[in-house]
């Protein structure tokens, strides 16, 4: 009798343990996967010294996520997701003639940091300073087109091309 009340004293010992040990397995092999994460939607704001970006991720309807159970926000515990985390890449064209011209910007977003619109739609912000972007003095417009890449390192890539926005502080 006293070997199997050692016997059950170990296992109530090791028990938690172990329960406690396939747990955070099971949820360190979710880390980095955004719930319905299925594309991205870029909206910009020309700004004297910089454009903005509003990086919209979305589900597979075309909706943007909630904060609320379907994706991965800054924060702590096994289902945080850092911007660094993120590999994001921006191809800006000119415009000569109502088409894509010279490419007079290929480099990464500055700045990228979580958000919220609208309560709990979740966004990343970021922004080009317009000295890092290349004049174009055969364009004929101060209009462009910006290719958005974003991807994690278990999901994407994801593209937007916005058309026709403005990259430029001059006027024609």
């Amino acid at each position: 009798m006293k070997t199997n009340f050692l016997q059950d004293k170990i296992v109530r010992k090791i028990l938690p343990w172990l329960a406690c040990g396939c747990l955070i397995a099971i949820l360190g092999c979710e880390t980095g996967i955004i719930d319905n994460f299925a594309g991205i939607k870029v909206e910009t704001t020309f700004r004297p010294n910089e454009i903005e970006f509003d990086i919209f991720l979305l589900n597979e309807n075309g909706r943007p996520l909630i904060q609320h159970g379907s994706i991965l926000t800054p924060g702590t515990g096994p289902r945080s997701l850092s911007e660094s985390k993120f590999t994001h890449h921006v191809e800006i064209y000119s415009m000569r003639n109502g088409a894509r011209s010279k490419k007079v910007y290929d480099g990464r977003l500055i700045g990228l940091v979580w958000g919220a619109v609208g309560g709990n739609r979740r966004v990343l912000f970021a922004e080009i300073p317009h000295r890092l972007i290349e004049e174009d003095e055969q364009s004929d417009t101060d209009m462009g087109v910006i290719i958005v890449t974003l991807q994690t390192e278990k999901q994407g890539p994801f593209k937007d091309t916005l058309e026709n926005t403005r990259i430029y502080r001059r006027t024609f």
